[in-house]
């Protein structure tokens, strides 16, 4: 009985209780499995016959691995660095809601969960994000005392849609399996929408041969029911190649996999000619054996003749004088780093072209001018404001619900209005930017309250009573009181 099964029997139990539901579209995944294996397997580099090979020296078959630069995960990294960088703000209906939340963020260690999460499901096609809450209660007057807000990253293999209609999802079922001797233990999780409320279950089933028990587990707080959703899905906003039976996107780099495969091969053949540049020798195939006993049978005289030691058929290798058995050839191998060079900056630009990154993105080359950077990334800047327009509705279901978990701790937080924030110019290093800012402020274009907030992620109260605080003494603009008022 697999997670399937389990899912539908559960289901026949909430039928059998006098709520009809039907779990049975969730065995779609396992159809829609065998896209994402293959992109898994480039963001690992293990691609069978690409990173694995044979090889025959002409005496025996020997395995051949070749590495590789896992192109598809530097696309995933990038995609989430470019997404989510320093500028990258959620704030609400005020400065005093807005720090409140950004100290949940630091709790929640959100940043880095939503950069995590970007980079799985770039990869995968779906992730999650999932909110949960530990109260802690006084069992005397039963009133909450406090507790802690959590945030977990949830991988493709663990999430199973179970009511959907093309993208949107009314039900999905988060899963944890645990393996003990012959008994298989599923902690199950199920997110609902109903009226507008968001219900959650929590259960675990424990699986024996064909037998099935549910238990209802420990709820993550003490209500079933919330205003808000406590998930989100973070997934490329790409229209879906290979299979459109799940309310999933295929992985960020699923059209680039020819380029990924010529990044790769380049590469190997680049690293194996400057490893393997020194001499090769054929070797006639009886110099590598020996005559034992009357009856002429042979062995081998070395164990391993693989690699760089290849055998040819014997009368090849008879030369000289009485046909002696010899040495056949000695050779040195060219070494093609050119060749090899130009179809790796090649691949690589194709790639970031196919992922959307734009070309030249992962280019080895010097890095270019704030000019160039600008006058080339228009397209990537496009693609980019796609996600963007995706992500932004799923960030603000998350925010809400982190904020209403965080009330039910007993720290409240108004997320009735909930803004993200994305930096929607070309990135270029931090550096730069703030020469260029500084150049800015010294001509009046921004004070200098905003460059505190664009550099420091301050808010404007904040900036200003930190520039305030600094009058008198020189500041890190190289400012004193006697040079003059602030701007």
């Amino acid at each position: 009985m697999d997670i399937f099964d389990v899912l539908e029997k559960y289901a026949e139990l909430k039928t059998n209780a006098g709520a009809p539901t039907n779990f049975s579209r969730a065995r779609l995944k396992a159809n829609y499995n065998q896209f994402v294996e293959i992109w898994k397997s480039y963001y690992r580099g293990d691609v069978a016959r690409v990173n694995t090979d044979v090889g025959f020296n002409g005496e025996e078959s020997y395995p051949v691995a070749r590495r590789s630069m896992k192109l598809p995960k530097l696309i995933a990294e990038k995609w989430a660095v470019m997404l989510f960088t320093e500028a990258f703000k959620v704030t609400l209906k005020n400065d005093v809601e807005t720090e409140k939340f950004r100290q949940l963020e630091r709790q929640t260690d959100f940043r880095s969960k939503i950069n995590q999460a970007a980079i799985f499901g770039y990869a995968e096609g779906t992730t999650a994000l999932l909110a949960s809450a530990d109260i802690e209660i006084d069992n005397n007057t039963e009133t909450v005392t406090g507790g802690k807000v959590k945030l977990d990253v949830i991988r493709y293999d663990y999430l199973y849609p179970l009511v959907f209609d093309n993208n949107d999802i009314q039900a999905i079922a988060f899963v944890r399996q645990e393996q003990k001797k012959d008994t298989t233990v599923y902690t199950i999780s199920i997110h609902a929408t109903e009226k507008g409320k968001s219900i959650v279950e929590n259960i675990t089933a424990t699986v024996k041969g064909e037998n099935v028990d549910f238990t209802a587990a420990e709820t993550v707080t003490q209500k079933r029911d919330y205003d808000n959703q406590l998930y989100c899905i973070v997934k490329p906003n790409t229209a879906n190649d290979y299979s459109d039976i799940l309310p999933f996107r295929q992985s960020i780099f699923a059209d680039a996999l020819a380029p990924c495969i010529d990044v790769d091969l380049a590469a190997d053949g680049l690293r194996r000619d400057v490893e393997e540049g020194s001499q090769v020798t054929f070797v006639g195939r009886d110099l590598l054996m020996e005559k034992i006993g009357k009856n002429g049978n042979r062995k081998k005289l070395f164990e391993n003749t693989k690699g760089r030691f290849f055998t040819i058929p014997q009368d090849l290798a008879k030369g000289g004088e009485g046909g002696i058995k010899q040495l056949f050839e000695k050779s040195v191998p060219e070494i093609r780093a050119d060749q090899f060079w130009k179809v790796i900056k090649d691949s690589l630009n194709w790639a970031c072209v196919t992922s959307g990154l734009g070309k030249g993105s992962l280019d080895i080359v010097p890095m270019a001018t704030a000019t160039q950077v600008i006058t080339t990334e228009a397209e990537k800047m496009q693609n980019k404001s796609l996600h963007e327009q995706y992500l932004e509705g799923q960030i603000v279901k998350l925010v809400k619900g982190l904020c209403e978990l965080s009330t039910l701790t007993g720290n409240a937080i108004d997320a009735s209005e909930v803004n993200i924030v994305w930096q929607d110019s070309v990135i270029v290093d931090t550096t730069e930017q703030k020469r260029l800012a500084m150049a800015e402020l010294d001509v009046g274009v921004i004070s200098k309250a905003e460059y505190r907030m664009r550099f420091y992620g301050e808010t404007e109260q904040v900036a200003a009573a930190k520039i305030e605080a600094m009058k008198g003494e020189a500041d890190a603009f190289g400012y004193g009181a006697d040079q003059g008022e602030y701007r």
